[in-house]
């Protein structure tokens, strides 16, 4: 509890009015929480942010995390325009969020040029392990998203989503 003070103390001067954190947290010496140019980051109180959480906001980006969340090693948020994370949310291990995506076309390839869409995660949803939410992502109150899911759209209050997958064991070497 003494190094989340005396850390969230050194961000608050190195970050005047960006790095709007509560004093109440649990945040492992291993997880990053990185601002870059005008980003700003608010984390409400009593979240929990395990070993090898990377998370970074850029240009004028914004980084929302409501109170009482937690976080499980290797999660990655990259906020170039916004994230908004409601209260009492889960995630599992390896779960990966991004407001941005590199602009691409047939003739020139990949771009170093972002394209971004706010996210947004309702009130008290569970992320499972390994599931990536891309830009413009909405995902209502009290949802669960099941592991290794790909969410990009619209997510309405109350739904359970998962992945079907089948497995036929003749086709397996």
């Amino acid at each position: 509890m003494l190094y989340n003070a005396i850390w969230s103390a050194v961000k608050k001067l190195l970050h005047p009015g960006r790095y709007r954190v509560a004093w109440i947290q649990r945040i492992s010496p291993r997880c990053t929480l990185r601002l870059f140019d005008r980003g700003v980051l608010k984390i409400g109180r009593n979240c929990d942010f395990a070993p090898y959480c990377d998370f970074e906001v850029h240009g004028k980006g914004l980084l929302e995390i409501g109170e009482g969340c937690y976080f499980n090693r290797f999660c990655l948020i990259s906020a170039h325009e916004q994230v908004s994370i409601g209260k009492r949310c889960m995630f599992g291990p390896g779960v990966k969020i991004f407001d941005n995506n590199h602009r691409h076309s047939p003739e020139t390839g990949v771009s170093p040029e972002l394209t971004t869409a706010p996210i947004a995660i309702g009130d008290g949803c569970w992320i499972a392990s390994d599931v990536i939410i891309l830009k413009g992502a909405k995902i209502g109150k009290n949802c669960v998203i099941g592991a290794g899911c790909i969410i990009s759209g619209i997510i309405p209050d109350g739904s359970v989503v998962r992945v079907r997958r089948t497995l036929d064991i003749r086709n397996c070497v």
